[in-house]
This record gives C-alpha cells, sequence and structure tokens, in this order.
C-alpha cells in the first residue's frame, strides 16, 4: 500500500472519530435540556404543542419561574383558551416580588385577555392603569386604540391617537387619514354632528384632502341636504378627477333627488374633459344617455369609446342595448338587466391584501394600510 492511501485512510478515520464525538456530545447536550428550553426551542420551531407541554412541566416543578407562566397564557390564549390564560395572569398578580418591569408585562397581557374575551371596558381599565405606570410604550397606545375602535368610541379613539402622534412622531398625513377614517365610521353609527366636527378639522389642516369631501358630502346627504352634498362631491372632482368612480355615483343621486338632470351631464362632460379616456366616466354618461332616450348620443358616445376600449365588457353592452333599443325591445331589457348585475358587482378591492368591499374606504379592515382600494369588476 502506497504512502497516499495510508494518508486518505488515516484522514478518514480522524473524520469518523470527530464525527462520533459531534454526535455524543449533542445527544448529551439535549439530554441535559431542561423543559423550560425545550419549550422555547418548540416555540422557535413553531412546535406550539410541544412548548405548551413544555412550559405546563416546567411551572409545575418550579413555580418561580414566571416567565414560564406567561408564556403559557400566551399560547393558551392564542389557543382561544383566553380565560385560562386571564386566571394565570391574575394569579400572577397576587405574588409578591414581580419586578416592576415583569409586573407591567402581566398588566398588558392580562388586558389582551381582558379583549379577546369581549371584555373591552374590563380591557380599557386595564391598559389605563398601565399607561399611568409606563406612558411611553407605544404598543399600550396601540391596544387601547382597538379597544376603542371595536366599542366605538370614536372621540376617546381619535384623542389617543393624536396623543400617539405627539409622542410617537407621526407625521400629519397619518393622523389625517387616522381621523378621517374615524369620523366616516362615527357617521355610519349616526354621529353625524362630531363627524362633521372633525372632518371640518382635517380640511384646516389639508384643504385638498379629497375623502374627507366625500365623507362631509355622504353626511350632508344622509341628512336630507343634497344642495350641500353635491358642492362637497363636485369639490372632491375639481380637486382630483380620477376619484370620479367613486364621486359620480353618489353625485348622479342627489342631482336625481333635486330634478336638475342637465346639471347630471354636465358634470359627467367636465370629468372627461380631463380623463377623456375614463370608461367608468363615459359608461356612466352613456347610460344617463339612455335612461333619458338620447340614443343617438349614446351611441356616438360609445362608438367613439369602443375604438380605445375594444375588450371593455360594459362599454361592448352599452353598444349593443343602444343598438337593439328601438328594434328589439326585449333583447335590450335583457342586456340592461345583465348591465344592472354588472354594475352591482363592482367591488373595491385592496392592492396590499385582496380584501373586498363594496364601499369606498381609506383604510383596508384586513391589513389596516391605507388608501390601497381600487376598483375591481368581475370582468
Amino acid at each position: 500500500m502506497n504512502t497516499q492511501w495510508i494518508v486518505f485512510f488515516l484522514i478518514l478515520f480522524l473524520l469518523l472519530i470527530l464525527l462520533a464525538i459531534l454526535f455524543f456530545r449533542n445527544r448529551r447536550i439535549r439530554n441535559s435540556t431542561s423543559p423550560y428550553e425545550e419549550a422555547l426551542i418548540s416555540l422557535i420551531e413553531g412546535d406550539q404543542d410541544n412548548a405548551l407541554e413544555k412550559f405546563q412541566q416546567t411551572v409545575f416543578s418550579d413555580s418561580d419561574n414566571i416567565e414560564a407562566y406567561i408564556r403559557l397564557a400566551e399560547i393558551l390564549r392564542l389557543r382561544n383558551n383566553a380565560l385560562k390564560a386571564l386566571q394565570i395572569h391574575k394569579y400572577l398578580l397576587t405574588r409578591k416580588g414581580i419586578s416592576k418591569k415583569t409586573r407591567e408585562r402581566i398588566l398588558f397581557q392580562t388586558a389582551k385577555d381582558y379583549y379577546a374575551l369581549s371584555l373591552y371596558q374590563k380591557a380599557a381599565d386595564t391598559m389605563t392603569k398601565l399607561l399611568k405606570l409606563n406612558a411611553a410604550d407605544e404598543k399600550y397606545y396601540e391596544l387601547l386604540l382597538k379597544i376603542y375602535e371595536k366599542t366605538a368610541l370614536w372621540n376617546e379613539a381619535v384623542e389617543n391617537f393624536r396623543k400617539m402622534s405627539r409622542l410617537f412622531g407621526y407625521s400629519k398625513e397619518q393622523t389625517i387619514r387616522y381621523e378621517t377614517y374615524a369620523a366616516n365610521e362615527a357617521s355610519k353609527k349616526g354621529n353625524y354632528e362630531w363627524a362633521l366636527k372633525v372632518l371640518s378639522r382635517v380640511l384646516k389642516i389639508k384643504p385638498d384632502y379629497v375623502p374627507a369631501y366625500i365623507y362631509i358630502g355622504d353626511i350632508e346627504y344622509s341628512n336630507g341636504k343634497p344642495t350641500e352634498a353635491i358642492e362637497k362631491y363636485n369639490r372632491a372632482i375639481e380637486i382630483d378627477a380620477r376619484t370620479a368612480h367613486v364621486v359620480l355615483p353618489r353625485l348622479m343621486k342627489a342631482y336625481f333627488d333635486k330634478g336638475e338632470f342637465r346639471k347630471i351631464e354636465d358634470t359627467y362632460k367636465q370629468v372627461l374633459e380631463n380623463l377623456p379616456d375614463d370608461k367608468e366616466t363615459i359608461s356612466s354618461l352613456a347610460e344617463f344617455y339612455i335612461k333619458m332616450g338620447r340614443m343617438k348620443e349614446a351611441y356616438e358616445l360609445l362608438s367613439h369609446a369602443i375604438e380605445n376600449s375594444p375588450d371593455s365588457v360594459e362599454i361592448n353592452l352599452l353598444l349593443l342595448a343602444t343598438k337593439l333599443e328601438d328594434e328589439r325591445e326585449g333583447l335590450a331589457k335583457i342586456v340592461h338587466r345583465l348591465i344592472g348585475i354588472y354594475r352591482k358587482e363592482i367591488r373595491y378591492i385592496c392592492a396590499n391584501c385582496g380584501y373586498k368591499t363594496g364601499e369606498f374606504l381609506i383604510r383596508c379592515p384586513k391589513c389596516n394600510l391605507w388608501e390601497t382600494f381600487k376598483i375591481s369588476k368581475p370582468f
């Protein structure tokens, strides 16, 4: 056997010895790992079942391990057993010798338990107590904000958000968005006076903020003031014609209530001057012409539009309806019915998470991002 083979087998033998040493060392380390350490490892690995079991073993064998209790309760709440989690946290709060920082953590977890159990007043009281101990932790304010939103205490929510803005340096834009959102949510509950006050304040800070004008218009319309609503809707379109798909249906309804049909047409044309190829506005104006019996104007408008948008289902359907209106009344009714169904399926979709709604919103209720909604249709 030559020298090269001897060296090769020697290296191989040394590698095998090294692997054996590492194997037995790791095995010995694993065997010496405590249940608490195993629980932490299981959490890291995403094994919640094993983590729960090991944390339970830990608190039974070491009742002074406060961290194990806290983590055990958190897992229980995540597994929809918030009542058991609450019992653990209440027990911990009775114990002496717990540091101020740890007591804060337990109080925060207790508030989360109350929230999960829909005991919102208790959750709010706990958070108020906690903020007296530490008024500089952002996550405390965030949970209190969630509680106020859940209970529709919008005035308190706005005051809380303003405080957060001062403490944590939120931008002016963030504050404007939140206050506009809160005002709209409050108006849905009939709190129009407060909502108008907040939206007016928003417009003093940012006079060209379109959502504020839209929501004020909605409130005025709900209060039986179509003239004031029309003023606000028109202002929104003047600021940004791209919001026409949101504003025009509202505006048309208000004009119809007042019988001002001519102004409906003028508004559509005004938008098309700024956005000549906007399919939504073209379709709406064509439908207005059809309703008014002005078939020739509808046909001319749609014939021109189809050149730029040959794949638009809505424009094609409307064009077909205008051609059938005089010759095939029954077929025309079917087409109009299809158009009606199509329009009902219009949705706003969040560009971030895909959440769909039939309502114009400035904050997505699923991912909580702002102004992410785009119009979406079934075809």
